[in-house]
């Protein structure tokens, strides 16, 4: 058992605060995490330019943050759920969505309190551990799980000892401490690096900042939270049909599904929206009769977040935007497709290819699933193809789909050439089920090569990697290592060389087309590949993506 030691001797003991100090606890986690978020990135194991863990759980935080301070209450439950809401829709990558369920947790064992205290920790720790845990497939200790299990060990035995609510983050941290010191001795990928689980630093961070929150121990600065006021321009607009957009969201607590509620709200209006989860819905739609919604609502379940707008105040170039977004009845094709990309020449190859939307993002950005949700909405069609082309963002897309109340395929892509193999087989009317099924085929048809620099000293599958040298990454993992692009390239696909017949590199923005093209001679003069195709992709951090088909 950690040594418990009381560092704030000097401090009145408190075993209950008011919402309006939750919300301290909750600010001194954001700011402590953003300001340890480089430190969290660098404990990447490979030694590559995007370790997104850090910048992953702070935004995600940050969303989370910017929601409870949209509402005006101190509720403790409503704090609670804002932060949930806010962390569900901010989530990015997978450490992200992994902390947007341990954010549900406090939001699950505090649904009634209008206060904090030490009992409600404990239980807020617990649920967090173990809706974490239930999120995650095939849960691996030595992650930020295991070190949310032990937190929430800590925070328990401090409540049995009659700890105050100091004295249990203490005890909470300590044992969060210890179990994250150990995650290399579950996890050999750790080791080898010399670095302990990103994640599970992540959650100490928003642990060890809650502390710093709750015994006000520094200043922090809210400006990078004040939300921006729009100011509200009116301007004649053309005569509406229906006048009033309105939006609410809904404690449900009616045994209804998002499908029955939409089918029940389609006759009030248009441009009607309902997304949500089984603890609450978001519903959008233009109608004549606000009030008749509001009380709908009201038989569902407790209503937040009421908006209604006079659209006939409102300018005409609003409107537009908002019909744009929001307009469900105009369904114009079979099938929409969303892909992410980074760089205007992967842009541009996936636009030709056929993807409606490429969100911005990839290897250093992950989307938000509220990306996804806003891409989702701006498709004007029911059935949606998502191509997440990595393997940290997948989960984020499977999040969003499951949000929306169109029909979402997400194939797992953990590539652009996964993406472009898997758009070959792309078929506006194939059924969304067997689609899904011949684009995920298509995967296994690809090899893929990414090529960077090493950003630290490290040590990975037996190879020392020294901070600059060239590595190449296939199949999620490093396997050959130099000072030359082209000689660590050509080392890896003699490595892995089978039948291909098809060779594409997609040059990034640190590499010009004359490299590019020496480096397309050498595989010529090595290899007897039938074709050997070079495209500018303009990405950053990977001065070379290419796939072997």
């Amino acid at each position: 058992m950690p040594m418990q030691v009381d560092k704030h001797k000097d401090v009145n003991k408190v075993y209950e605060i008011s919402g309006e100090k939750y919300r301290d606890m909750l600010l001194g986690a954001l700011m402590w995490l953003k300001e340890q978020q480089a430190f969290i990135d660098s404990l990447n194991v490979f030694p590559v330019p995007d370790g997104d863990t850090g910048t992953n759980m702070y935004l995600t935080f940050l969303d989370a943050v910017k929601a409870v301070k949209k509402i005006e209450t101190n509720d403790v439950s409503a704090i609670s759920e804002a932060l949930a809401r806010g962390a569900l829709m901010g989530a990015r990558g997978n450490s992200g969505v992994i902390l947007s369920q341990l954010i549900r947790g406090f939001q699950v064992a505090n649904k009634k309190n209008k206060t904090f205290s030490t009992a409600n920790l404990a239980e807020s720790l617990r649920k967090a551990s173990e809706i974490a845990y239930q999120g995650v497939l095939k849960p691996v200790e030595g992650t930020i799980l295991t070190v949310s299990r032990k937190a929430a060990e800590g925070a328990e035995i401090a409540l049995e000892n009659n700890l105050d609510l100091v004295g249990m983050m203490e005890s909470t941290i300590a044992y969060a401490q210890e179990a994250l010191n150990k995650t290399p001795e579950l996890l050999p990928a750790l080791k080898d690096a010399g670095v302990v689980d990103a994640g599970g630093q992540g959650y100490l961070t928003i642990l060890e900042g809650m502390l710093k929150g709750l015994v006000g121990e520094k200043d922090f600065k809210t400006s990078e939270l004040e939300l921006v006021k729009v100011s509200r321009t009116t301007a004649a607009a053309p005569e509406l049909k229906y006048v009033y957009c309105t939006e609410i969201l809904i404690d449900l607590k009616a045994d209804k599904g998002i499908n029955e509620i939409r089918s029940e709200l389609e006759s009030y209006g248009d441009s009607l929206l309902v997304v949500g989860t089984e603890d609450f819905v978001k519903v959008h739609i233009h109608t004549n009769h606000p009030g008749i919604i509001l009380e709908y609502g009201l038989k569902l379940g407790s209503l937040s977040d009421i908006k209604i707008d006079n659209m006939q105040l409102q300018s005409a170039e609003k409107i537009e935007k908002q019909e744009a977004e929001t307009r469900k009845e105009y369904m114009t094709k079979k099938k929409g497709i969303i892909a992410v990309g980074q760089g205007e020449g992967i842009k541009k190859i996936f636009e030709e290819l056929g993807v409606d939307i490429v969100i911005s993002g990839g290897q250093s950005m992950n989307p938000s699933i509220n990306d996804f949700v806003t891409a989702i909405n701006n498709i004007n069609s029911m059935e949606i193809v998502i191509l997440p082309n990595n393997k940290n963002i997948i989960s984020a897309a499977e999040q969003a789909a499951s949000l929306t109340d169109k029909k979402i395929a997400v194939i797992p892509t953990r590539s652009i050439p996964q993406a472009i193999a898997s758009l070959m087989a792309y078929d506006e009317d194939t059924d969304l089920d067997e689609l899904k099924e011949m684009m995920t085929d298509e995967i296994d048809n690809v090899k893929c090569i990414e090529i960077t620099r090493a950003i630290k000293d490290s040590k990975v599958n037996g190879m020392e990697i020294k901070e600059g040298d060239v590595i190449a990454i296939y199949n999620q993992d490093i396997r050959t290592v130099g000072t030359d692009y082209n000689q660590v390239i050509i080392e890896l696909i003699k490595e892995i060389h089978e039948d291909e017949e098809l060779v594409t590199l997609l040059f990034g923005e640190d590499v010009c087309e004359e490299e590019a093209l020496e480096l397309k001679k050498e595989l010529e003069d090595n290899f007897e590949f039938e074709e050997i195709e070079v495209y500018n992709g303009q990405q950053s951090l990977y001065p070379y993506i290419i796939s072997l088909e």
